[in-house]
């Protein structure tokens, strides 16, 4: 996967019905070339707390993640969405539960290959973005380059390229405290597919942006996603739900819709 070669004709092509048939055409496309499953998690469950203070934040979630899939998973907060994306994202381990990445199940792994699969098989987005305050924009997207072994010089190339996709080869030696939050998402965001992940976790990606930076966010998530990497997005937002190739709901830690 490479980040999508966003020219500005197609970032002008605007949110309009040509612009949500040509989505609606991609994912036909998808669905057609072949569905692959990247992701696959069978009651995944999380309890937290003992005795009579034992609760599940997550019970029994199963679901599927596939290629090329925007997916939004919703739901009140407290639901369980962070927890089960923790567990997604091999942060956390469940409690009990299968969780498959490309057919091998990784729940029950040591902690040496979680930490591999978490640097070179995941990509994070997160509401507050991250970035490392000391960094610049650059250095902040060249972290998971180094961190998965790659060469100092390729990665500042890899990661000079995206941010200029991305409308920020001004801002390469600026510290995040200096951006604004729709440049600084955009930043995290180059720092999620700089390692070329198989899926990307995204919790509340536009919750700390206004509405005109947040449309911009969320196609740019499209576009990955057309590209052919898997997203996940925990969101709130009924609005982003159009960007979305489906959707899945949670409800006191279960999913009630898949």
């Amino acid at each position: 996967m490479d980040i999508c070669r966003i020219s500005r004709a197609d970032r002008d092509e605007g949110s309009g019905s040509s612009h949500s048939d040509a989505w609606a055409e991609k994912k036909k496309g998808f669905m057609k070339e072949s569905k692959q499953l990247v992701l696959k998690a069978e009651g995944l469950t999380k309890w937290f707390g003992e005795g009579a203070q034992r609760v599940a934040a997550v019970h029994e979630v199963s679901m599927d993640l596939y290629k090329g899939e925007f997916v939004a998973l919703t739901g009140p907060s407290g639901c369980g969405k962070s927890t089960l994306l923790n567990m997604l994202g091999l942060v956390e381990s469940p409690t009990a539960g299968v969780l498959c990445l490309d057919g091998v199940n990784i729940a029950t792994a040591c902690a040496a290959q979680l930490r591999e699969s978490r640097r070179s098989r995941v990509g994070y987005v997160f509401q507050s973005f991250n970035l490392l305050s000391t960094l610049t924009a650059l250095e902040n997207v060249m972290v998971p380059l180094i961190l998965t072994g790659g060469d100092r010089a390729a990665s500042e190339v890899r990661a000079k390229e995206l941010l200029k996709e991305l409308g920020l080869s001004h801002r390469l030696h600026s510290l995040p405290a200096t951006l604004s939050g729709g440049e600084s998402q955009r930043v995290a965001i180059a720092r999620a597919v700089a390692h070329h992940p198989r899926y990307i976790l995204a919790d509340e990606p536009t919750g700390n942006l206004d509405s005109a930076a947040g449309a911009s966010v969320l196609e740019l998530l499209q576009r990955i996603a057309s590209d052919g990497t898997a997203v996940l997005m925990a969101t709130h937002s009924d609005g982003a739900l159009r960007y979305c190739s489906r959707s899945l709901q949670m409800r006191d830690g279960e999913l009630v819709d898949c």
